[in-house]
């Protein structure tokens, strides 16, 4: 084979590889959505204390990104990657046969942060084996790719419920994750040998000191917060106000998220074609009033009594594509705030995101009281927050003059 068709064949199966291997941890998370009132139900607790399989899974992806990910840098890609795999099987397996909920977390902790390792991993092996010119459009592929699992996960997760019990999802996750690790080990190369001097440094948190001096990148940074935690929050708040008040099944939950999921395939794919064209302020400006209508219209028609499966999703539908228009423009503007500082940025960014929808994930579930107000209020509360940022930003934007994305940015669901 010709070494420039030998090269163009390893990239399709390095984009293939790293699609999969990031589509297993966020499969992990939208997988068990269904089965959330099943285990607080079976486990006997709170719906705020089965909420932890969620919320702190989100802190462990967190984790993941910001300590993990560097380590390939010292230790290589392909063993890190591997060892991540190897820990969401585990902990796959330890949930089918946890007797107590707090070994069921525990066992929730360790798969998501294997798969959030991974997939943080796999990213910086697009880029090694692209280059900053061509990996942006490599990353753009996989992260398209990537989305399909929250399309197809909740439903999946609905029906093993209703055939088997909430174990099952489990017993799937720990399937699929075993496919993926063998996958891995036979075809997934090194593109970064070891390196004992590479890897964390006091530099490390030098960089992070001056990120946190930063008011541009810490105005994006509180933007793009809020508005993937509405998304976060919505599709795991859902859950419990379908089943529990609704009266919806875990298979009906199922379909009905494939909507938002579906809405944000799209944002996520028109963000990309037309950001060059109306800038990366325009959309996010455009992306903070749809959220807008999407959490007033939820709050509205909740306050009111309209409790009905439409008056929860169309809303919901409006959030996944607000998040996905506006928050790959904010993501991209704050990372190149800081330009010799980019990957510390990223890692922090995706950090802090994470850690934000968990705490509002979990606040949700804390004020949960058989209604679907508390979640409306928290969505409200949250577009808010990033509207407050949103006007800050519009500001800055007039002191230095437009700024505009690169093309095919990455969706951050």
């Amino acid at each position: 084979m010709e070494p420039r068709l030998e090269k163009r064949d390893s990239g399709r199966r390095l984009i293939i590889g790293s699609a999969i291997i990031g589509a297993i941890g966020t499969f992990g998370l939208h997988v068990l959505l269904p089965a959330l009132p099943a285990i607080a139900t079976a486990m006997q607790v709170h719906a705020a204390a089965a909420q932890l399989l969620i919320s702190l899974s989100l802190v462990a992806i967190a984790f993941g990104n910001l300590v993990i990910a560097p380590l390939s840098d010292r230790y290589g890609r392909r063993p890190v990657v591997l060892t991540g795999l190897g820990l969401f099987v585990t902990g796959s397996l330890a949930g089918i046969v946890a007797p107590s909920l707090h070994l069921l977390v525990l066992a929730r902790i360790v798969q998501a942060f294997g798969g959030g390792a991974a997939m943080a991993v796999m990213r910086a092996t697009i880029m090694d084996f692209f280059g900053p010119a061509r990996a942006a459009s490599a990353i753009a592929a996989t992260a398209t790719a990537i989305l399909i699992a929250p399309m197809l996960a909740p439903t999946l997760g609905g029906l093993v419920i209703e055939w088997y019990d909430w174990r099952a999802v489990f017993a799937l996750s720990g399937l699929l994750g075993g496919a993926v690790m063998l996958f891995a080990a036979r075809k997934l190369v090194e593109t970064k040998p070891a390196d004992p001097a590479a890897g964390p440094s006091p530099c490390t948190l030098s960089s992070y000191r001056q990120l946190f001096r930063s008011r541009s990148y810490l105005t994006y940074l509180v933007f793009g917060s809020s508005m993937m935690s509405m998304i976060y929050t919505f599709v795991t708040g859902a859950p419990y106000i379908a089943i529990d008040v609704l009266g919806i099944s875990p298979s009906r939950l199922g379909l009905l998220l494939f909507f938002p999921a579906v809405a944000s395939f799209a944002g996520f794919l028109v963000a990309s074609r037309v950001v060059n064209r109306v800038g990366g302020l325009r959309l996010m400006q455009t992306g903070a009033l749809i959220a807008f209508t999407g959490t007033a219209t939820m709050a509205v028609l909740s306050l009111a009594g309209v409790w009905h499966p439409l008056a929860m999703f169309l809303p919901g539908m409006l959030i996944g594509f607000a998040n996905a228009l506006a928050t790959p423009s904010s993501t991209t503007a704050a990372i190149t705030r800081h330009p010799a500082i980019a990957g510390a940025a990223s890692g922090l960014l995706g950090f802090v995101h994470l850690v934000v929808a968990a705490g509002a994930t979990q606040l949700v579930a804390f004020f949960a009281n058989h209604s679907p107000v508390p979640l409306a209020a928290t969505l409200m509360g949250l577009c808010l927050v990033a509207l407050l940022a949103l006007r800050s930003i519009a500001r800055m934007v007039a002191q230095s003059g437009p700024y505009s994305p690169p093309e095919a940015p990455e969706p951050t669901r």
